[in-house]
């Protein structure tokens, strides 16, 4: 039996932070461009260093920090059987020390600089992220060039490592999705080392010696083989002459790709013969519902945009071809779900169709095979027009992210070069991939995957400067805080909608993020797609529920909406924006759907580890108070009609705009955004501690591939001490987590601190590890 031992343990609240948005600064042009890209926007330059690493900076001189990220060419794509998982090994060795420093010493001297050191293994790149305040990033970048060219990986880490990389495929093992995924790679890519896990398995981790990691290592990791992108506020002549001296004194290297008969890795196209098209495969997951896979293989494009407006054709046909599934079959579809699924040797739409039962599967292939083939990929060019320029919001809201630029484009990097990524400033590439789209086809026959739910017991138990001011007083009641940014291309509005514990105690459970999901339908509507297209709005109205810990939309206490555009008429938008949101109730059938999706998220049963379920719902009743919100009414439509009218109303918001505009202007923009009078305040949702005067252990067993133990303790504190303690937690987390987790390699998940709730303290650690290792980590 797996072990799960709760004893008790903290809350992580996720924050958001607000980016500001900027403009390119100056005037540089591409050292290097092929017939698409002769020009560049100010501020982005195109460089290769003598040693063949290609280099693209972006000045953004708004930001306060400078981002450098270096994709190096190799993932789980250039590996086989034998080593499979062992670039991911790698990423993780590289933190271990260097010809000049220590694992400890690369730790403190990342923090002596405030910088943020990460790393990200791919299918066909391994990323390393340095994110540190723009006076520090030589020495960032020098700590950065260090671990890549210098590691030594030192032997008594080795095994440490490989512990650490153990528990990561364990906590993967026990996700549905993951199981899921697995299953269909192995599928179409049959022959490919496309097919295999990025994170490797337990046999080739376990096989792996310190000198096999370290010659992979030794071919990989030069400088011809890499790519480096520097996002923030530098000046480029300056910051070309570091990345020189830096990165550029490093030889190139002989990569040799491996070779193995019958076995394909890189770009190197798999045998069509391994895919049988004529065949059922079947296979089993942990979910709860039969899912039928449909993949129809479609030709290699060219066009950089391709499979952007692809997936835009896609989404456009999904809930018309549902629609007409669930007619055809009503007592067999759940739901639909179209996407391409593209890559660099096999290209294929696909077809995700929930069961409610495995009947009349031939009739059912036959017919989506036909709505398929009827769809016209033709886009207008209107449609073309604004996808451009929502590619172009998001191209310029990424270089407000200096911590991620690398990671979101690295693929486009590695696979189709510097241009592909700028491509998104062109619109005229966005025509050029229209055309090649319009001749798509879907004409072949699908390859068929059933995956089924695994036979269960059911016995077991289971540095510049921005002008900001907050507005208490607009005429609308909400409360205005404006950021200003005058480099700025983007505007960014954030509304965050207060009390929503509160006001769903007396309307319903889950009535906001039924009411967040109707708004989203009203502006997906094509009257208000045309309008949001010619602003290039992009919104986000709830959390995703298979994104960890994405809780930030709807928090316990508010929800949260974000609406980013490009800040070419700032009134447009602004009253455009107040004329969908003000007074907004939802239809019924915008309520009924809203529903329909929710019911059948869950009906999904991808919901991840299961253990860990189970410990979120356990510790919470032994850890807090009685939760203030947990009992509420069943939601109804008139219900959320009247949660509506109090919930998101101007008096009861928080709007924050960030945006090259003054703020007294944009302030003024909100004046006539009024509804109902503020009333009393709410009281704020709060859940306190228990005070536990007695020891309490609780131990659960449940079948599974993890195992979860949390230790601690709370206390009555006196306030004034609480800026003490949080000081504390800092140095009892970092000392507690390098010890089990870098030094003895026992746990992946792994926190440990203080938490502080108004009068009392929680002092804790959680680990999240293999089965086998709970009994050597109860504490004693």
């Amino acid at each position: 039996m797996k072990k799960i031992y709760f004893i008790l343990i903290n809350i992580l609240f996720v924050i958001s932070v607000i980016q500001a948005s900027q403009s390119f600064n100056p005037d540089t042009l591409s050292e290097k461009s092929d017939n698409r890209i002769q020009t560049l926007p100010k501020g982005i330059s195109i460089y290769e260093l003598d040693n063949g690493m290609q280099v693209l900076l972006i000045e953004n001189p708004a930001l306060p920090m400078v981002g450098v990220n270096v994709a190096v060419k190799v993932g789980s794509a250039y590996e086989t059987f034998s080593t499979s998982g062992m670039s991911h090994m790698l990423e993780h060795l590289l933190f271990n020390g260097t010809t000049t420093r220590n694992q400890k010493q690369l730790y403190d001297d990342v923090d002596m600089i405030g910088g943020y050191n990460n790393a990200h293994t791919d299918l066909y790149y391994t990323d390393y992220m340095m994110v540190t305040p723009a006076e520090n990033i030589i020495k960032g970048m020098e700590i950065q060039a260090d671990m890549l060219f210098n590691s030594i990986m030192p032997q008594e880490k080795f095994e440490k490592e490989k512990g650490i990389v153990l528990e990561e495929i364990s906590k993967s093992l026990a996700d549905p999705q993951e199981q899921l995924e697995r299953n269909t790679i192995s599928i179409l890519y049959n022959g490919h080392a496309l097919s295999l896990p990025t994170l490797g398995t337990y046999s080739t981790i376990k096989s792996f010696s310190r000198d096999d990691v370290n010659s992979f290592y030794k071919n990989y990791y030069v400088p011809n083989n890499m790519m480096l992108t520097v996002i923030g506020n530098f000046q480029t002549k300056d910051i070309l002459q570091s990345v020189k001296d830096i990165y550029g004194k490093s030889g190139p290297g002989n990569v040799k790709r491996d070779l193995t008969p019958g076995w394909n890795t890189g770009f190197q196209i798999p045998d069509a013969s391994l895919l049988q098209k004529d065949f059922t495969y079947n296979r089993f997951y942990d979910g709860k519902n039969i899912v039928l896979q449909l993949f129809y293989e479609i030709p290699q494009y060219s066009s950089a945009k391709f499979s952007e407006l692809l997936d835009v054709v896609l989404s456009r046909n999904q809930d018309t071809i549902q629609s007409s599934l669930q007619s055809e079959f009503p007592s067999i579809v759940k739901s639909v779900n179209l996407s391409s699924r593209l890559s660099p040797v096999k290209n294929f739409v696909g077809v995700v169709v929930m069961l409610a039962k495995e009947d009349s599967l031939d009739l059912l292939v036959n017919s989506v095979s036909k709505k398929l083939g009827a769809l016209s990929f033709g886009l207008s060019d209107e449609n073309i027009t604004s996808e451009a320029a929502i590619a172009q919001t998001d191209f310029l809201k990424n270089i407000e992210k200096p911590h991620m630029f690398g990671i979101y484009n690295s693929d486009a990097l590695v696979n189709r070069g510097i241009e592909a990524v700028l491509a998104s400033y062109y619109p005229e590439e966005y025509y050029k991939a229209a055309e090649e789209l319009k001749t798509l086809k879907i004409q072949s026959k699908p390859l068929v995957i059933i995956q089924s739910p695994s036979a269960k017991d059911e016995n077991v138990t289971v540095s510049t400067s921005a002008d900001i001011k907050q507005f208490k007083d607009n005429p609308s009641g909400a409360e205005v805080i404006a950021v200003q940014n005058d480099l700025s291309k983007l505007i960014a509005v954030h509304y965050l909608i207060k009390h929503k514990a509160y006001y769903e105690s007396k309307y319903g459970k889950d009535a906001a993020k039924i009411l967040h999901n109707c708004i989203e339908q009203r502006m997906q509507s094509d009257e208000n797609q045309k309008m949001s297209n010619k602003y290039g709005l992009t919104y986000v109205f709830n959390d995703n529920p298979f994104i960890p810990m994405d809780d930030i939309y709807l928090n316990p206490d508010f929800g949260y909406i974000r609406v980013e555009g490009l800040a070419d008429d700032l009134t447009g938008i602004i009253g455009y924006l107040n004329s969908q949101f003000l007074n907004f109730i939802p239809t019924e059938e915008e309520f009924n759907k809203a529903e329909e999706q929710f019911q059948g998220m869950g009906m999904m049963g991808m919901g991840g580890d299961k253990s860990k379920k189970m410990f979120d719902e356990t510790y919470k009743s032994l850890v807090y108070e009685t939760d203030p919100g947990a009992k509420k009414p069943e939601l109804t439509y008139d219900n959320l009609t009247a949660f509506s009218k109090e919930y998101f109303q101007p008096a009861n918001m928080i709007i924050s705009v960030v945006s090259p505009a003054s703020p007294e202007s944009i302030n003024n923009l909100f004046n006539n955004f009024t509804g109902n009078p503020a009333t009393d305040e709410p009281p704020v949702y709060s859940r306190s501690f228990r005070l536990i005067d007695k020891d309490t252990t609780i131990e659960k067993d449940l079948q599974g591939q993890r195992s979860y133990l949390f230790w601690g303790f709370t206390v009555p504190i006196d306030p004034k001490d609480a800026p003490a303690l949080q000081a504390l937690s800092l140095l009892l987390a970092d000392n507690i987590i390098f010890d089990i987790r870098e030094k003895q390699g026992m746990a992946y998940n792994m926190n440990a601190g203080i938490d502080i709730n108004n009068d009392k303290a929680l002092f804790y650690i959680s680990q999240g590890t293999r089965p086998e290792n709970v009994d050597k980590l109860v504490p004693q």
